[in-house]
Formats: structure tokens, sequence, C-alpha cells
């Protein structure tokens, strides 16, 4: 019977020693996913399942994708101003001629959404739609005085790396024993500050509650999360400091209403990126070694499925538990 236990088996690496070909790239969600339940990473990330869609089942839009549309709503502004279609709101702030753009924006975005039919219930969704055009005027205005507060410039927008197209530069982390760690993603905006730093920024519009602890002296919360770390180091990459010195870097969760507009996050000295290469290497310890058991939540009354791939009936986790305690 399966129980998690791969040592014994050939497992593709993900990293590459100094004189081997770089490995396939990863995301920090697929590293995070590991570090939550080394079997949900197994099953998705190495057998390519996932849990059934169903969105006709859907009384109204989920987590995952009114977040997607929030992001591409922001994405678009942010390309307003990258294009020059619109100012800079350096010294400004965002203008009204910024917040008609993020208006139409997400009025067309709600379209397009309702197209695919993952909305749900015409009912809910009229709710939906004016909590989310609430939960943006609400950024627009606090993000708006921040860009002034730091005389903030924006460089990019949903960046990409490590994604094998020509103009996406291949982002790899050291992790000091010999292994590259090779890592793709997004970065949501990419912003310079009036005093030189190059500030990244994560959206989050669910609950800050989980991240209330991350800080220069835990970035990873005891190994995981990464996203912060990994977008860091894109942004390394991406900018050329005139002064030829590597400039200093700082990643931020920017939270929506949910997290109550707060922003988490920190500056990356020395000392932060040792600690951040030696959670990450565990990690990949873990991952390349063979460990894939289920970590599945304490059995009890829960609203929703915590795992689905430790729980893909959705009749609670007490077998899977057991296993679990008798296992480790």
């Amino acid at each position: 019977v399966y129980d998690g236990d791969l040592s014994t088996a050939d497992v593709v690496p993900i990293s590459a020693q100094r004189n081997e070909p770089g490995a396939r790239p990863v995301s920090p969600t697929q590293i995070q996913t590991w570090a939550a339940c080394p079997h949900a990473y197994f099953v998705q990330d190495l057998l390519g399942v996932r849990p059934l869609d169903e969105p006709e089942g859907q009384i109204s839009i989920n987590a995952l994708d009114r977040g997607s549309l929030q992001h591409d709503v922001l994405d678009r502004l942010h390309r307003d101003v990258l294009d020059g279609r619109l100012p800079q709101p350096t010294t400004t702030g965002w203008t009204d001629d910024h917040l008609a753009a993020l208006l139409a924006h997400f009025d067309d975005e709600c379209e397009r959404a309702e197209h695919t039919g993952r909305t749900g219930r015409p009912a809910a969704w009229a709710s939906d739609r004016e909590r989310m055009r609430r939960d943006l005027l609400g950024w627009f205005e606090r993000d708006s005085a921040r860009i002034v507060a730091n005389g903030a410039t924006i460089l990019a927008s949903e960046f990409e790396f490590s994604s094998g197209d020509a103009d996406s530069p291949t982002v790899e982390l050291d992790l000091g024993d010999g292994r590259r760690l090779a890592v793709r993603g997004q970065v949501d905006r990419l912003d310079r500050w009036a005093d030189g730093r190059v500030v990244v920024t994560d959206h989050k519009t669910g609950r800050s509650t989980a991240y209330r602890k991350l800080g220069p002296a835990d970035p990873t919360l005891d190994g995981s999360v990464f996203q912060l770390p990994v977008y860091a180091a894109a942004a390394l990459g991406r900018i050329d400091d005139d002064a030829g010195s590597e400039p200093i870097v700082r990643a931020e969760y920017s939270m929506f209403e949910r997290g109550r507009y707060e922003r988490i996050g920190f500056d990356f000295s020395e000392e932060v990126w040792a600690d951040v290469i030696d959670h990450l290497r565990r990690v990949v310890d873990g991952i390349e070694g063979g460990w894939y058991p289920q970590l599945p939540d304490r059995p009890g009354f829960r609203m929703f499925v915590g795992c689905h791939f430790c729980e893909p009936d959705g009749l609670g986790t007490d077998d899977a538990f057991e296993r679990w305690s008798r296992k480790q």
C-alpha cells in the first residue's frame, strides 16, 4: 500500500549541479504545495492529477476566479501606464483618468467572466460584483497614497520569468551546496521607490492572518511560504542598477478588503537570503529524496475541504490522519 515513501525510486530531480544542464523550473506555489502536503505535490505536480472542476455547480464565483479577475483588472491599469496611455502616478498618485480606466477594465473583465459561466447564480453575482468593485476602489485609494509617499515608479506588471520565451529571463537560486534551483512565475507588480529600492508586490484577495508573522526574522514562515523570496530573486535579475551594485529589494503582499488592505513584507538582506536558502534546501531535499506522505488536517468539522488530495471524497480525514499518526 502506498505510504508516501519513494526514497528507493528514481524520482526526477528538480535542482541541477553546476556542471549539469538546468532542471525544469518550478513555481513557488509548487514548492509551497510540498511544504504543506507532500502527497498533494506528488499527485498534482508529478502525476498531473487535478480535482474535478465543476463550475455549473457554483452558487457564487469562487475565490480563485475572483482573485484572477481582480488581478487582470490591475494588470490592465498598470499596462496603460507602462505603454504610455496614462501617466506614471509617481508624484500625483492615481488620478481621475486612472480611475476611469480602472472601472472600464473592471466592467470589461466582469463581462468576460460572465461569458465563461463561472460567476454563479445571477443574484449572487450581482452582490459579488459590487463587492469586488468596492474592493478595487479601496485598493485604488490606498495604493495612490503609498505611491506618493514613496515616490514610486511602476516598472513592470505581471512580469514573467523562466517561461522559456526569449524575452523571459531565466531565474535560478543557488542552494549553497553546488545545486541550483530554476524557478518560474509572474510578479504582479514591480516598482522603483525614490530611495532606490526595488519593490515587489504580490496582490492577495484573501485574509492576511496566515502572513501576520512574516518578516525578516522568519521570511518563509518556517519553510512554508516562498513566493516573496522567489519574486525578489526575479526582481534582482530584472533590474540593472546604474551604480553597478545590486539594489535593495523589498517584497510585499498587498492585501485587499478581507486583509484590511495591509502591506506585509520586508527588505532582503544577506541574513534573510541565508535563511531562505536554508529552508528552500530542506524542501528540495525532501522532494528529491522521494518523501511524499499525506499530511491531512486533524479530523473535525470544517466548511470546506482543506486538501483534496488527502480527502478526495470530502468525507473527512479520520482514516488519513490515523495513517499519518502511525507513519510519522
